[in-house]
C-alpha cells in the first residue's frame, strides 16, 4: 500500500518573535528565536539592512542626546551632545559649538527647533541656542530677551516652547513652564504649573506634544495639557497606574504614544487607553536579558518603532540591543531583535525630505550611524572602514502536524528561498520540544539572481563576428524570482523545528517566503 504523506505548511512569519518559555504553544506565525531579519507584511523573512556611520571622525565619547535643526532656508543638521560638547553636522563629520558652557559630562541635552533657531537644555546648565552660524547661552531673567530658564526637557506645542523639569538655583522636577507665545526666548514668572508635587516622589521624565494634547510623564503616572494660551491652559490626569522611565523618550506616532513603563516594557496611549504591547518579550525582563543601568531609547520610523536596551548576554556582559516593533502587523503587533549597537535614537526628520534614523552607539564610541540605510548594505559599517559581518538567524515555532503526542515520519520539505547572490544556508533539527541539541545539520546551496539579463537589455545572436541581432532576451526582474529548494529527509519525531542561519563567510543578503513539510503518522500504541 503506498504511503501518504501528509503536509503542514508555514507560509507567513508575520507574527514575529515570541520569547514566552511555553514554546508549545507559540502561534505558526511566530519565532522562538530570531536575530537580525525583518518581516514582512506579505509572510516572508529576509536579513535586516546594514547600518552605516556618518561621521568619519569618532567623537570622543558616547552620543547622549541627539535631534534636528532645520530652517524655512534649507539649512538640515543632527545635533548631538557628547562628553561635555554640543555639536552639528549636516551630513558627516561634526562641528562642535564654541560659545556655550560645557556640559557636565555624561548628561543628556534635549533639544528642538524653534523659529529657525536650536533650543538646548541640559538640566543645571544654562539653556543655550544655535541659528547655524552662531551660538550662545541664556539668560534666566523674566520678562526680558535672549533668556530661557534651566531645565531637563524641552518641547514645543502649540506655539509655545515648554520647559519640564526645570532648575531654579535648585531642581523643580515637578515643575512645567512655558513660554511667552511664539517666542522661545521670553518668559513670565508666573507662567507655570507644579504638577502633582511630591505625590509618592514622582516627577516629570518626558514631555511629547500629541495632537491637541502636551502630555507631561512622570515615572508613575501620566498627564496632559490641554488650552490655547496662559489662561485656558488646563492639566488632566491620563493615569495613575503607568509612567515613562526617565531619559527614556516617549515618542508620538499615528498609532498613539509609545513609552517604556518602568520594568514592564512597552505600552501605547491612543488617546483613550493605555496598552501594554510587551507580552511577548517580558520573558526577557524576567531573566535578566533586559537590563536597566542605561534607561530604554525609542524612536519612530519607516513606519516602525526602535527600541535599544540594554541587553545581558552570558558571563554578564551588557551591550545594547535593538528591538523593532512593527504595529502593523496582525492584532498585536510584531517584533524582532537585532544586535545594532545603539544608544540614544532619533529620526531626522527634513522637511520635504526622507526621515533617517539615527543612533549614538555605545560599543563603537563616538559613531553615529545611519540605521535601515536605504542602499542595500549586506554589512554594518560603524567605524572607519571596518565592515562587520551580519550573523542573522531564525527558528520555527514546532511543528507538529497537529498532534503534538504521535510520531511521525519526516520527509524531505521544501523551502522557498530567494537570494540575490550565490549563497550557502545552514539549517539546524531539533526534535520533541528539545533544543538542547541539534538532531540533524546540513546546508542548503542557493543560486544567485544577480544578472544583466533583463528584459530588453540583452541580445543574442549566431556566432558570426558581426551578425545582425536574431533576439532580444527576456527574464523577470531577480526580485521577483523564487527557488524552491527540497531538503533532506528529517527522521522520525513527535514535532520538529527548524532553525536556518544566513552566510556565515560571505556577506549577502538571503530571504526565505515559504517552508512545507510532509510527514506520515504512525500509529499509536
Amino acid at each position: 500500500m503506498p504511503r501518504t504523506f501528509k503536509l503542514e505548511a508555514l507560509e507567513s512569519f508575520s507574527g514575529g518573535l515570541n520569547l514566552r518559555a511555553d514554546q508549545f504553544n507559540l502561534g505558526s506565525t511566530e519565532s522562538p528565536d530570531m536575530l537580525n531579519v525583518t518581516v514582512d507584511p506579505r509572510g516572508g523573512i529576509a536579513m535586516r539592512k546594514g547600518v552605516s556611520r556618518r561621521n568619519v571622525t569618532a567623537l570622543g565619547a558616547d552620543v547622549k542626546g541627539m535631534w534636528g535643526f532645520h530652517t524655512e532656508s534649507g539649512t538640515n543638521q543632527l545635533m548631538v551632545n557628547h562628553g561635555t560638547a554640543v555639536a552639528h553636522s549636516v551630513s558627516g563629520d561634526f562641528t562642535a559649538l564654541t560659545n556655550i558652557t560645557a556640559r557636565t559630562a555624561g548628561s543628556r541635552v534635549y533639544g528642538v527647533t524653534f523659529n529657525d533657531v536650536a533650543y538646548g537644555v541640559s538640566y543645571d546648565k544654562p539653556s543655550f541656542k544655535w541659528d547655524g552660524s552662531t551660538d550662545a547661552d541664556l539668560g534666566t531673567t523674566w520678562d526680558s530677551a535672549g533668556n530661557m530658564p534651566k531645565a531637563q526637557y524641552i518641547a514645543v506645542w502649540n506655539n509655545f516652547v515648554w520647559l519640564g523639569g526645570t532648575y531654579e538655583g535648585s531642581a523643580s522636577k515637578y515643575r512645567v513652564r512655558w513660554s511667552n507665545i511664539d517666542t522661545a526666548e521670553t518668559w513670565t514668572a508666573n507662567d507655570y504649573v507644579d504638577v502633582n508635587k511630591g505625590e509618592d516622589g514622582d516627577y516629570i521624565t518626558a514631555l511629547v506634544p500629541h495632537g491637541d494634547r502636551l502630555m507631561i510623564f512622570k515615572s508613575n503616572s501620566v498627564y496632559a495639557i490641554f488650552g490655547f494660551d496662559s489662561d485656558s491652559f488646563q492639566v488632566t490626569t491620563l493615569s495613575q497606574r503607568v509612567g515613562s522611565i526617565p531619559l527614556s523618550s516617549p515618542v508620538s506616532t499615528p498609532y498613539g504614544v509609545f513609552f517604556w513603563n518602568a520594568h514592564d516594557g512597552l505600552y501605547v496611549y491612543d488617546g483613550e487607553r493605555f496598552r501594554w504591547l510587551f507580552s511577548r518579550m517580558q520573558p526577557a525582563i524576567d531573566d535578566g536579558r533586559i537590563g536597566f543601568a542605561n534607561p530604554p531609547q525609542l524612536t519612530w520610523g519607516n513606519n516602525k518603532l526602535y527600541v535599544s536596551v540594554d541587553w545581558v548576554l552570558a558571563g554578564a556582559t551588557t551591550v545594547r540591543r535593538t528591538l523593532i516593533f512593527d504595529p502593523s502587523l496582525g492584532d498585536e503587533g510584531a517584533w524582532t531583535l537585532t544586535d545594532i549597537d545603539a544608544g540614544p535614537l532619533y529620526t531626522l526628520r527634513p522637511p520635504n525630505g526622507d526621515p533617517v534614523v539615527m543612533a549614538g552607539c555605545v560599543a563603537n564610541t563616538g559613531s553615529v550611524i545611519h540605521v535601515d540605510d536605504e542602499d542595500d548594505r549586506v554589512t554594518d559599517n560603524y567605524l572607519a572602514s571596518t565592515e562587520v559581518h551580519i550573523n542573522s538567524h531564525f527558528r520555527t515555532p514546532w511543528v507538529e502536524g497537529k498532534n503534538a503526542i504521535v510520531k511521525k515520519r519526516w520527509g524531505k520539505p521544501r523551502m522557498i528561498t530567494l537570494a540575490k547572490s550565490s549563497i550557502t544556508l545552514g539549517v539546524k533539527i531539533y526534535k520533541d520540544y528539545d533544543t538542547a541539541e541539534a538532531r540533524k545539520a546540513f546546508v542548503v546551496e542557493v543560486a544567485g539572481r544577480t544578472s544583466s539579463s533583463l528584459w530588453g537589455t540583452a541580445v543574442w545572436d549566431d556566432s558570426a563576428v558581426g551578425s545582425a541581432t536574431i533576439a532580444i532576451w527576456g527574464t523577470d526582474a531577480e526580485a521577483i524570482v523564487a527557488d524552491v529548494k527540497r531538503l533532506p529527509t528529517l527522521g522520525t519525531a513527535k514535532a520538529i523545528s527548524m532553525r536556518i542561519d544566513g552566510p556565515t563567510v560571505t556577506d549577502n543578503s538571503w530571504e526565505v517566503n515559504a517552508l512545507a513539510f510532509t510527514y506520515t503518522p504512525r500509529r499509536l500504541r
